[in-house]
């Protein structure tokens, strides 16, 4: 890292390492590589064999903007909190960028205190221009957002609906193997669950139910099995299953 160059730190989440390498490429690049940009999941920024904690904390010591990504997730870390306080304490600018369901007027103390921008939103990123321009003494530069807009477009999809959607297929392939090649011909599932059963499938269901893919409900009476007393239950598709279970983020 040329430290005579100013430097712009990204803080983020280590599961929003996507957007902020892509938001790095986008400075670096749109500004001729007359920025420096710190990502601390990032293998250009913290090489083999340096000490992870000794960089983040000269990268916050040394940084003239710091970039926070801001995200429903990110702004319950304690850690992303305290690398934004360390840019406030500092007195440099401190610019939260919000994705993946976050708006600026929902941060939390002290982040919504500050002038944050909206990653997927050309008007928003703008904002951020004049900010690093004056950190090199430049004019503000012509950039085109679409392609990184398009990123955290896809990015948002599968870190909010997909990564939860697929977790919750994944506890029920965990129960039972069959369920899911079978809910693919479209069919409801006729199964006997103890009520021990029911309720560790109403926690993935909950999230399905919701999205319009599944439903589980009890459709019989109670019986007695080896298993102890049973209930006759359904797993019904909902109006979204086809579509979600034909899409290639689907991971069964």
């Amino acid at each position: 890292m040329d430290t005579s160059k100013p430097l712009v730190f990204i803080s983020h989440i280590t599961e929003e390492k996507e957007i902020a390498v892509a938001f790095k490429v986008l400075i670096e690049s749109s500004f001729l590589g007359m920025l420096d940009v710190f990502v601390s999941s990032d293998d250009d920024s913290i090489h083999m064999g340096q000490k992870w904690l000794d960089r983040i904390s000269s990268g916050l010591k040394t940084c003239a903007i710091e970039i926070v990504l801001c995200s429903p997730k990110s702004i319950l870390r304690p850690w992303i909190n305290f690398e934004a306080g360390a840019g406030w304490v500092r007195d440099i600018p401190v610019i939260p960028l919000c994705h993946s369901g976050i708006e600026p007027a929902k941060l939390p103390m002290p982040l919504n205190l500050l002038q944050a921008a909206k990653a997927n939103e050309v008007s928003s990123l703008k904002l951020i221009l004049p900010v690093l321009a004056q950190a090199i003494g430049a004019k503000t530069p012509n950039i085109d957002f679409s392609e990184f807009v398009s990123k955290v477009a896809e990015f948002e999809i599968r870190y909010t609906f997909w990564d939860a959607c697929n977790s919750a297929f994944a506890q029920i392939n965990s129960f039972n193997g069959s369920i899911i090649s079978a809910l693919k011909s479209g069919n409801a599932i006729a199964i006997d669950l103890t009520e021990t059963e029911i309720n560790y499938l109403l926690g993935p269901m909950e999230f399905l139910a919701k999205n319009k893919i599944l439903n589980l409900v009890r459709s019989g009476g109670v019986t007695v099995s080896p298993r102890g007393m049973t209930h006759s239950c359904s797993i019904t598709p909902l109006a979204e299953l086809i579509r979600v279970v034909r899409d290639p983020h689907f991971k069964f």
